[in-house]
């Protein structure tokens, strides 16, 4: 699977799923129902993306294949085709679209975090694992396509979406977890999950958000309905630091718990309204 990184305004997509998502940590309308009316864009954001007439093929195309091979050094011949037909299919709005092209980015979380501002509905579906599921088939057959090149050979698509891999994950909890007593409330989550999303970080700014946003996550996980195997390993907030957090999650129920939607958008949520404490002054 394609590999999803993000930059400071977003959630460590490579923390939140094998996948996912990921994400902005700024405020949108957070709507995740693909049937529901679109509201109306109220935020600043919405005026790069205004217009509603149909994007460019082409253009899109190039726009998705940057997005797409981000972290790869290279792009896809003949994928930009197969990634805007992917898209398309979603029913995601031209306006979405046209902001797609705009941000011109290979930084799949700001973008998710920026199209977060002027829609929640589309930035969900770009966000969403069967769209991921698709942009991961139409770039292997841009690199069987070319597997002839010395670059095509190099490239490998990784199984989590993830930032690229390098070096191991460090597996080692943070903080002591008897596999015997169950974790029995929100709290006992809270202090492993900032130490595992911080891991993702990329800057000071980052870990203050994920510091502030800790309860909220921590209660976010607890009612979801994880096994205490899942849980106790969140509660022992390995520092992965690559990687993703999905990936080592014991089970495939767990799993798919932390890959959909609702879940997804509740971590996003989290972080989007945590207010990092400032420093005191000395």
């Amino acid at each position: 699977m394609r590999t999803w990184k993000t930059r400071k305004v977003g959630l460590s997509t490579a923390a939140l799923t094998a996948g996912i998502v990921l994400v902005g940590c700024s405020g949108g309308n957070g709507g995740t129902a693909k049937g529901k009316q679109r509201s109306p864009a109220s935020s600043t954001a919405a005026s790069t993306a205004a217009s509603t007439a149909k994007v460019a093929d082409t253009a899109l195309g190039k726009a998705l294949d940057k997005l797409a091979f981000q972290g790869a050094g290279r792009s896809g011949e003949g994928s930009g085709a197969c990634l805007g037909s992917a898209v398309r299919k979603t029913g995601m709005s031209e306006k979405a679209l046209a902001y797609i092209v705009k941000a011109d980015s290979d930084d799949m979380g700001t973008v998710i975090g920026g199209l977060n501002k002027v829609s929640g509905d589309d930035a969900a579906l770009l966000a969403s694992r069967s769209l991921r599921e698709d942009f991961d088939g139409c770039v292997s057959k841009a690199v069987l396509s070319d597997s002839g090149s010395p670059k095509a050979q190099s490239y490998t698509p990784p199984e989590a979406a993830a930032k690229p891999v390098v070096g191991k994950p460090n597996l080692k909890p943070a903080y002591p977890v008897r596999a015997e007593q169950p974790v029995s409330s929100s709290i006992e989550l809270t202090k492993g999950l900032v130490s595992m999303f911080s891991s993702f970080a990329r800057d000071e700014s980052q870990k203050k958000t994920y510091a502030a946003a800790g309860q909220c996550l921590a209660t976010s996980v607890y009612k979801a309905g994880f096994s205490q195997e899942t849980l106790h390993f969140l509660a022992g907030g390995a520092p992965l630091g690559t990687g993703s957090i999905v990936e080592h999650v014991p089970n495939d129920k767990d799993k798919a718990i932390w890959q959909s939607p609702r879940f997804t958008q509740e971590l996003v949520d989290c972080t989007a309204n945590a207010t990092p404490t400032p420093l005191a002054e000395p």
